[in-house]
């Protein structure tokens, strides 16, 4: 029970605060970080006893292991900026080369390397002619004439039927465990549409970007930490001017006026308050639909309505004998028709001993399956025994498997990723109208801006511009009103 107004205690080093940020995620924390850069007083309060999120690395027999996102694949400077001045660069680890050498998909029950050039892609078997015909036919497709396409949509007028089936589709069934059919083109692939809308075709639009464009544009680099994903959080949790506080449990939001708020929250020492011209809710949709159904019910309603989907991780370590494939990528992609047609249970098989150092024991490796997501959300309630069956099932005749794991575990996630399916963007939009009549509230989470750990760092640094910029403007204002007092009340 929050306490009565004039007994309420304040919480430590938050009078006045300039910004406060719930939820302690990779959003909430890079928001508090590029905010602090700025001089405003923040702080960053997180319901669980550590930061991070879904973020989290486990060690388990030696195996080190990653409960949600395993690596980070950055190719903007934003991202750059972030990890330098943060000092969480020292931190990195990048990609072993042996995880460089091939992508691999499964076609026709079989991995098969996936060719990652076009001289590679035309002389492959794995693309029948017409589909090799259709990819030629990209840069004289004409543009979008819906408004919304969704990714199925989009990738099938411009590269055609197969392009999406084999590539496209296991892409982001795989990683963001999404349905192309119904995910909104314009936010899971905004690369993809941006090049249309501003070149006419993807081939241009590249051709555009290689010779004449991009000259400064860097490569795409892949990259985690020495102890695993978790010391990204950890590491910003760290630093005094996010003011990062945990146990904190956030009951209710107060609306008193423009840029004044107070939240009130339980902590380990009782009930306690703090008052803010900023609020940043960083927290899942259904936790801030709950935080804003008293302050503004049409604006809780979209959160509600906001779809996550359920997705399972299941981790296997095996001795290296074991296994007689060479293991000489990231790992693979399954296709849904393949998916289907073999009855697998896996989307994606991630090789995590290939691609980073000190993910397994000596002579050892780990592999990482993705169940569940969009493709069938039921998979999450499979039993841990079930899920690592139905998983060996699956990888042990592709891989070459003879042996029993040395190690298994699975971690559930009931609500794991938004899901940016039908009309997110009229959605998004709406959500964007609410705000403008709650000055000073922000919401800045992975259902907006994208799901990806580099997609939240650059999405936070849009959002603390934002709060920045009112902040100055409000702070000019201020000092106009009190010359325009000094001018009347000085005597003539």
């Amino acid at each position: 029970m929050i306490l009565p107004s004039d007994d309420k205690k304040l919480a430590p080093g938050t009078h006045d605060l300039d910004v406060i940020v719930i939820g302690g995620g990779i959003s909430g924390l890079s928001t508090a970080w590029w905010l602090a850069q700025s001089g405003l007083k923040v702080q960053v309060w997180e319901k669980k006893n550590r930061p991070g999120g879904k973020i989290k690395t486990d060690i388990e027999n030696g195996f080190r292991t990653e409960q949600a996102a395993s690596m980070i694949m950055n190719f903007k400077s934003e991202v750059d900026q972030f990890f330098t001045q943060s000092g969480v660069e020292a931190y990195k680890t990048k990609r072993l080369l042996k995880a460089e050498n091939n992508r691999y998909l499964i076609n026709q029950g079989k991995l098969q390397p996936l060719p990652m050039t076009i001289t590679r892609l035309f002389f492959s078997s794995m693309w029948s002619t017409q589909g090799k015909f259709r990819l030629l036919m990209e840069p004289f497709i004409g543009k979008a004439k819906k408004h919304n396409e969704t990714v199925t949509e989009f990738i099938t007028r411009r590269l055609g039927h197969e392009f999406l089936e084999k590539a496209m589709e296991p892409l982001i069934a795989g990683t963001l465990a999404s349905n192309p059919d119904l995910a909104s083109a314009r936010h899971v692939i905004p690369r993809l549409t941006a090049l249309e809308n501003k070149f006419g075709s993807i081939t241009a639009g590249i051709f555009a970007h290689k010779i004449i464009g991009k000259r400064t544009a860097r490569d795409p680099e892949s990259f985690s930490f020495n102890g695993g994903m978790e010391t990204l959080p950890q590491q910003l949790a760290s630093d005094p001017k996010l003011g990062f506080r945990e146990n904190i449990q956030v009951k209710k939001i107060i609306r008193h006026g423009p840029h004044h708020w107070e939240v009130q929250a339980s902590g380990p020492d009782g009930d306690i308050y703090c008052k803010a011209r900023h609020v940043v809710i960083s927290s899942p949709a259904d936790a801030a639909a709950q935080l804003l159904k008293p302050i503004n019910q049409t604006l809780s309603e979209l959160l509600e309505n906001i779809e996550y989907t359920p997705l399972s991780v299941v981790h296997i370590g095996l001795e290296q004998s074991a296994v007689k494939h060479p293991l000489d990528s990231a790992g693979f992609l399954v296709p849904r028709d393949e998916k289907n047609t073999a009855k697998m249970t896996i989307n994606g098989n991630l090789w995590m001993s290939s691609i980073f150092s000190n993910r397994a024991p000596e002579h050892c490796i780990l592999l990482s399956s993705y169940i569940g997501g969009a493709r069938q959300p039921s998979a999450i309630n499979l039993s841990t025994q079930e899920s690592i069956a139905r998983v060996l099932e699956d990888i042990s005749p592709l891989l070459g498997i003879s042996a029993e794991p040395i190690m298994g575990r699975i971690d559930k996630h009931q609500r794991a990723l938004p899901l940016y399916h039908g009309h997110y963007p009229e959605k998004l939009k709406a959500i964007e109208e609410q705000l403008r009549i709650l000055p000073g509230l922000h919401l800045e989470a992975n259902y907006i801006g994208g799901v990806s750990v580099r997609d939240r760092i650059v999405s936070s640094k849009k959002a603390a511009e934002k709060i920045i910029e009112q902040s100055v403007l409000r702070h000019e204002s201020f000092q106009v009103i009190n010359i325009n007092h000094s001018l009347i009340e000085t005597p003539a």
